[in-house]
């Protein structure tokens, strides 16, 4: 097996989070939904050495940002805890959430701000709210130690974008106005996730490259290794930024996609 994928995601850092119900079907039907969900993400976060600094619930999926020390064990708890309460309360069975859940580390401050804006974008993508204030699911009333109801439910550590935004104007003229640009993380690329495993991602970049770790690769063999896998399989690039590593608008560069 290839050596980056020894790892099947990376545990620790900044990690953004994205999970959706199976086939599409909505995991949160009513606000005591949400709240359960919401009270459970605290609980495991503070069992699971984890700090939320962003979230979205929408109908089908979640957005979670977080610093955390055990990504699967956090989601791990949270999702069996959250579907067991679920299948009871609805008298179901089965998989509720699409497996496994998708993430990504952010390395710097520009990549999580702008993972953190596309999180608070998404009910206005939606078109639910013309105002992420409006939206009462999500992080963006925690801001500026906002009065958000939900305080009472989940811990928000807002530090990094209250302290790079002067002002609350500032912060919706970015989440506004960036909103095309950041393309960072887009619904495009999730609705690739469950076509291609990151497992059997990583077996095929092994055979291509006779085991050879990525890390040992020039810089001319990586772009035509993602080159390649982009162009023969259906994983999206994503999936190939964080398997190989490397920044997702490098990896859009190399596939020749646009970037703005």
């Amino acid at each position: 097996m290839w050596e980056g994928c020894k790892t099947k995601r990376v545990q620790k850092g900044n990690i953004h989070i994205y999970i959706r119900g199976n086939n599409r079907n909505n995991v949160f039907y009513d606000d005591v939904d949400k709240i359960s969900f919401l009270n459970r993400s605290n609980f495991f976060a503070l069992k699971y050495s984890t700090i939320i600094n962003e979230f979205v619930l929408m109908d089908n999926h979640v957005h979670i940002q977080a610093e955390t020390d055990y990504i699967s064990l956090f989601m791990k708890a949270l999702l069996i805890s959250y579907v067991r309460w679920y299948n009871n309360k609805y008298s179901t069975h089965g998989n509720l959430f699409q497996s496994p859940f998708n993430s990504v580390c952010k390395y710097s401050d520009v990549w999580k701000i702008n993972s953190m804006l596309y999180i608070l974008q998404n009910p206005l993508a939606a078109e639910i709210c013309k105002h992420p204030a409006d939206y009462k699911w999500s992080s963006y009333n925690f801001h500026f130690n906002g009065k958000s109801p939900l305080r009472k439910h989940i811990q928000v550590d807002t530090h990094l974008i209250d302290n790079h935004f002067k002002t609350r104007k500032e912060l919706d003229t970015a989440i506004f106005e960036r909103k095309i640009k950041n393309l960072e993380i887009d619904e495009y690329q999730h609705k690739h996730f469950d076509r291609l495993s990151n497992e059997e991602l990583c077996e095929i970049i092994s055979k291509i490259t006779n085991g050879k770790s990525v890390y040992k690769l020039t810089k001319n063999e990586v772009e035509d290794l993602i080159k390649r896998v982009y162009k023969e399989t259906n994983a999206s690039m994503f999936q190939l930024a964080s398997i190989m590593h490397e920044n997702y608008e490098y990896v859009r560069k190399v596939c020749g996609v646009k970037t703005f």
